[in-house]
């Protein structure tokens, strides 16, 4: 895959040689997190649609990846790795949200909780890509609570039989952001 990103990249840098290397650089790095979670979210897909539970996946990913991709958190340190991990969780997302019944006010005290997390930590860099600028993590904090206030109302908007298993993606995604602290700060 790193090879037909990198015939991909030279390709494009042959035909616009108005790109700089820093832009070609940012773009191979974009595609190749694209196709590396491309790669992890369809076999996923595959297996939770085997055993008829593909809507909670669908439910998790929703609710879990927005945080993650603005919050940041815990990162492998390898491609597979964040395969194994990442199926993972969202096995242990998808079976908690599934079978769990939890009561309305402790799932409230939880989002709450979790919220009151990411408006403190976020965002979190990873050992991948430390956040340099000061503007661009002010803006990725507020994106962080905005998308966090926006999935916690819509938590309360989607199925009952869903709600428990969006909790515990929103729980999840703060889990992994304060992991990601913590081992950034080691």
């Amino acid at each position: 895959m790193d090879r037909f990103i990198a015939t991909l990249i030279r390709k494009i840098s042959e035909s616009n040689p108005e790109f700089s290397e820093l832009q070609l650089k940012k773009m191979e790095y974009g595609l190749i997190c694209t196709f590396d979670e491309i790669t992890k979210l369809i076999p996923y897909f595959i297996v939770f649609w085997i055993f008829s539970i593909q809507n909670y996946y669908l439910i998790a990913l929703i609710f879990f990846c927005p945080i993650r991709l603005f919050s940041g958190g815990y990162h492998a340190r390898t491609y597979w790795g964040c395969f194994f991990m990442s199926f993972l969780i969202f096995c242990a997302i998808i079976l908690f949200g599934k079978y769990l019944t939890i009561n309305h006010y402790i799932l409230a005290l939880l989002l709450l909780t979790c919220f009151i997390l990411i408006c403190i930590f976020s965002p979190v860099d990873n050992i991948n890509k430390k956040i340099k600028s000061k503007k661009r993590r002010k803006k990725l904090k507020y994106y962080s609570i905005i998308i966090t206030l926006i999935l916690i109302i819509i938590c309360y908007l989607i199925p009952d039989k869903f709600l428990t298993t969006a909790v515990i993606s929103i729980i999840s995604a703060t889990i992994l952001m304060i992991a990601g602290k913590l081992s950034f700060l080691n």
